[in-house]
């Protein structure tokens, strides 16, 4: 026969799984077992499919906790039905100088500073929900009240709320008619017959402005050549007329000093003659007569040397003249 087994070993045995079993409470679950969470209420707008007990509750991107449950409850009063989700908030998440903030008073101060829930997209594939906590300042706060066991924290639209109250606005249907009707009405343009007269009209016109530019290219080279021929004689022709006012100006400093020496001639005749002799007249008359065309001379003159131009040009003709 085999001997019993030892009951001061089976003790031994109990007792070290025992003494695991608290172990792996404490290492493990302690601040799941332990930690007392804050519970609180949120009531949101319109479907929540997609958010389950577990979702997670973020504030940032921090997960702070998770939802707890999500009841269906319908008000009588008011005829509707409302959606208050239940989230456990862990209060060694969320610390602070003092330790943590987990009381209902400062949650309560956060929400006056504009502390609000939102639902948020957590995954495009699987199209699961998750609560985003975050401050809207510019939200006012929306209490439903219905539960007062649990302390509220307001909740705002969602992007994508918003988005699709947006769409439901839109008049779809009659966007969609018209987006129709103008496909229609383009198909009808481009399959026209006289789209395809135009474009046969715009290609023989286009043709036809070549062969002109042809033409005028063909034309623009004489053209080029003859105009700098006449702008070549008209630079050799002022060239020479430059000339012109110095060989004027040499003539008539000539015919100044001819004038002045015959001046000299006749006042040494006017003293031979007696004063009152006829003589003396004809020579004063002669004198007076040199003494004008002498005038004119430098009249003359002086006008050619500020007007050269008038060589070629003419004289011009003042106002009042």
């Amino acid at each position: 026969m085999s001997k019993p087994a030892s009951k001061t070993l089976i003790g031994a045995f109990v007792l070290g799984a025992i003494a695991l079993g608290v172990i792996a409470v404490i290492v493990f679950g302690s601040q799941k077992f332990f930690t007392k969470r804050s519970v609180y209420v949120m009531f949101f707008e319109g479907s929540v499919k997609g958010l389950n007990e577990g979702s997670p509750v973020n504030f940032r991107g921090v997960k702070i906790g998770s939802v707890k449950d999500i009841e269906l409850k319908f008000d009588p009063k008011d005829l509707i039905f409302l959606i208050p989700v239940y989230v456990e908030i862990d209060p060694t998440k969320v610390t602070g100088s003092k330790g943590t903030i987990g009381s209902a008073e400062v949650w309560e101060e956060l929400i006056q500073k504009g502390l609000r829930a939102q639902l948020e997209l957590q995954s495009f594939v699987t199209g699961q929900l998750m609560i985003n906590v975050d401050f809207f300042p510019g939200k006012p706060a929306r209490y439903v009240g219905m539960d007062k066991r649990f302390p509220e924290i307001p909740t705002v639209s969602s992007p994508l709320d918003q988005l699709l109250r947006t769409a439901e606005e839109l008049p779809l249907k009659e966007l969609f008619d018209k987006l129709l009707k103008s496909i229609e009405g383009i198909e009808k343009v481009a399959n026209s017959p006289q789209i395809g007269s135009s474009l046969e009209s715009l290609s023989e016109g286009l043709k036809e402005s070549r062969k002109i530019l042809g033409k005028i290219d063909q034309q623009i080279g004489p053209m080029m050549t003859n105009l700098k021929e006449t702008s070549d004689s008209i630079k050799a022709f002022a060239d020479k007329s430059q000339n012109v006012p110095g060989a004027v100006e040499k003539t008539l400093s000539t015919a100044r000093a001819s004038l002045e020496q015959a001046e000299k001639t006749f006042s040494s005749v006017q003293k031979l003659a007696s004063d009152n002799s006829a003589l003396m007249y004809q020579i004063d008359n002669a004198l007076n007569e040199v003494s004008k065309a002498s005038r004119s001379v430098r009249s003359l003159s002086d006008y050619i040397y500020r007007h050269p131009e008038s060589l070629i040009k003419g004289k011009r003709t003042l106002k009042g003249e």
